[in-house]
């Protein structure tokens, strides 16, 4: 009995002195800020890794992925890019995304500038409006870049904005685990202790991409399943594995004319959407002009209009496409238009990307995405159009 007694007693001490090294634990913790930042959290840090690509996110204590920014410019001339998960630079490191590597070229040509890259993932010209409300009267710019993705930012005129972001893929909330009571129960004991093992061994992004495959599968209608079915089965391996980020399938099987729908420049739906983009535009230009800013739009190439091997792993995707797209300005136009209506200047650099795409692989096969190539193509072939509206602005 005595030895019960002892061994009970052993094991409520050792319960105590676990739960106090894990209220240690929390001592050698940051605080976690409140803010919830220009775009994201501020000040997060988090991995991720596909079989196509490796890299990590850091954000600053503004809320969005780039080094820190003091609010007054420490350079002649400062710029904001704004723009989705190409922008941002979904897949590649932070200083290989197109807004800090036009930043390195334009720094090395002798120009004293900044460019904040205000990428979002998952937005839209709706988004990009609303963050450029937001982050132009704080960080005071000279230049605002709308950075319009083809095709995509125009189809998503017809949706709903979307929610925040790809930073929560790696949050320990999303989590799937064997055990989630188990979690929860360890959790309420050991918070600090567990937030230290959450960051050691951070879940990868197609833990969650795992998840969402698993639960868009079980909800397809049979129309969708059955178009899910016909794909190529090392895309439907991708997918159900985790390995391809969902949204591309969800909107393949249930829409596959994406990109198609929005070719005719003249048919009414595709007039209402270019509508909608220029209204956004103009909510950057409003927002850029009360702060003494100029805005201008830049078209970004997307790989199913430029590059015949992604326009080939598009089709294996499951969307419909015609070889023109690869030929015409389809994927410019709507943009060009929608800047002028909004008043706004607009480039693009969709000719000599095609090019380049000839000579090497510039996107991410499945993924989509521009790799580290892309992203210093682009950027290279943007700057002579940055260089000319900073001379002009310079000589007035």
């Amino acid at each position: 009995m005595k030895n019960v007694l002892l061994l009970f007693s052993s094991l409520i001490l050792a319960f105590a002195v676990s739960i106090g090294l894990d209220r240690l634990a929390g001592l050698f913790q940051p605080a976690k800020t409140q803010s919830a930042g220009l775009i994201f959290p501020p000040n997060v840090e988090h991995n991720f890794r596909t079989r196509e690509f490796s890299y990590k996110v850091q954000t600053n204590s503004l809320g969005f992925r780039d080094r820190e920014f003091d609010l007054e410019k420490t350079a002649k001339t400062r710029i904001l890019a704004l723009g989705d998960s190409f922008t941002f630079g979904f897949g590649v490191e932070a200083n290989q995304a197109w807004p800090k590597a036009l930043e390195a070229h334009l720094r090395a040509a002798g120009y004293d500038l900044e460019i904040a890259n205000l990428g979002r993932p998952a937005g839209s010209p709706r988004e990009y409006a609303a963050i450029a409300e937001k982050a132009i009267p704080l960080l005071k710019p000279d230049w605002v870049i709308v950075a319009v993705l083809q095709g995509d930012d125009l189809a998503q005129m017809a949706d709903a904005p979307q929610a925040d972001s790809v930073i929560q893929y790696n949050t320990p909330e999303d989590m799937v685990t064997a055990h989630p009571r188990l979690r929860r129960v360890t959790a309420s004991l050991y918070p600090h202790l567990l937030a230290m093992v959450d960051k050691i061994f951070e879940p990868q992004v197609f833990y969650k991409w795992k998840k969402d495959a698993q639960r868009l599968l079980i909800n397809m209608t049979p129309t969708v399943k059955a178009r899910f079915e016909k794909l190529d089965p090392g895309v439907q391996e991708a997918f159900l594995n985790g390995q391809l980020n969902p949204a591309l399938i969800n909107i393949s099987t249930t829409r596959p004319d994406y990109f198609l729908s929005t070719m005719d420049v003249t048919s009414p739906n595709t007039q209402h959407l270019v509508l909608e983009m220029a209204n956004q535009l103009a909510r950057i230009d409003n927002a850029a002009r009360q702060s003494q800013a100029k805005a201008i739009v830049v078209s970004v190439p997307y790989g199913v209009y430029v590059s015949q091997n992604s326009f080939k792993t598009r089709q294996r995707l499951g969307f419909e496409v015609v070889p023109d797209m690869l030929t015409t300005s389809a994927g410019d136009e709507p943009i060009r238009r929608a800047s002028e209506i909004a008043g706004l200047p607009f480039y693009d650099v969709t000719d000599e990307f095609r090019q380049a795409s000839l000579q090497r692989n510039l996107f991410f096969e499945l993924d989509g995405h521009f790799n580290a190539q892309g992203h210093e193509r682009f950027a290279a072939l943007l700057m002579p159009a940055i260089q000319k509206i900073i001379l002009e602005r310079d000589a007035k």
